[in-house]
């Protein structure tokens, strides 16, 4: 299981240069050529966007994890460190796959880049690429077959991290309007502080137990996947250890007949 961390500016200013630490970069393209944090690597957070939850896309999934962390020379003994811009879901989504992937040591950047005073680069750094092979951490991704038993059951809760109104199903990014049946409503706005860093641990705890009791998992969804991962980061640094992303989330959900909607 992944070992999931934040990394404080000041943390990352003692440690950067260290052979064994590897940054990834999440933000567009055009930003990481603009500045970049020294040494750091790119990686586009859409490559591990998921529309479905079957097999194929599982295995799809799977394949782009091992090409694109292959690409950027990571290997499993490495320190991670993913910066956004800030603590945008984009970066969380990247945490995810690599939690899912696998990787044992992950930090993200709290406050993202925005928070760094140190010097920045424009130059690419020359990695030399790897043969990198993901070991999916099931605890880490739940199908839409899974969150249907799940939500039969009531033994794992399912929570639902997108808006109050997308809960209530008043508006809905896919086909249909409402929630997965039994599912609890998270305010994602509790995931950070006023400052815009990750909220306190014990805080997050605390008003999670509200939604999911200690120690009972959690399969956390939204529209597409990118708040529902920005949860689990925030679960996860709270102790919630036994929390899990659909990665399609409303997309598959709300786009398919075979599976229920809640709307009272």
């Amino acid at each position: 299981m992944a070992l999931l961390e934040l990394a404080t500016p000041d943390w990352l200013a003692d440690n950067i240069g260290q052979q064994d630490l590897v940054i990834i970069d999440t933000r567009p393209a055009a930003d990481y050529w603009a500045g970049h944090l020294p040494g750091a690597r790119h990686l586009d957070p859409s490559l591990f966007a998921v529309t479905r939850t079957d097999a194929a896309s599982l295995a799809r999934l799977h394949a782009v994890l091992a090409w694109s962390l292959s690409a950027i020379g990571l290997s499993r003994e490495a320190r991670v460190v993913v910066a956004g811009a800030h603590n945008e879901v984009n970066a969380a989504r990247v945490a995810w796959a690599l939690a899912y992937a696998g990787q044992p040591h992950i930090r993200l950047l709290d406050g993202g880049i925005e928070a760094w005073t140190g010097a920045r680069e424009a130059v690419a750094p020359a990695v030399r690429a790897t043969a990198y092979e993901p070991r999916p951490q099931a605890a880490y991704l739940a199908t839409a077959d899974e969150v249907l038993a799940a939500s039969r059951s009531g033994a794992e809760r399912i929570v639902d991290a997108r808006s109050r109104e997308e809960f209530d199903g008043l508006r809905s990014n896919a086909g249909r309007k409402g929630r997965v049946p039994g599912a609890r409503f998270w305010d994602t706005g509790q995931e950070l502080a006023a400052d815009g860093r990750y909220a306190p641990a014990a805080e997050v705890a605390r008003k999670a137990g509200d939604v999911v009791s200690a120690g009972q998992r959690a399969i956390v969804y939204c529209g597409g996947g990118g708040r529902a991962a920005r949860t689990f980061v925030a679960l996860q640094l709270a102790g919630h250890a036994a929390t899990a992303v659909y990665p399609a989330s409303w997309n598959e959900w709300g786009t398919s007949e075979q599976y229920p909607v809640q709307t009272a």
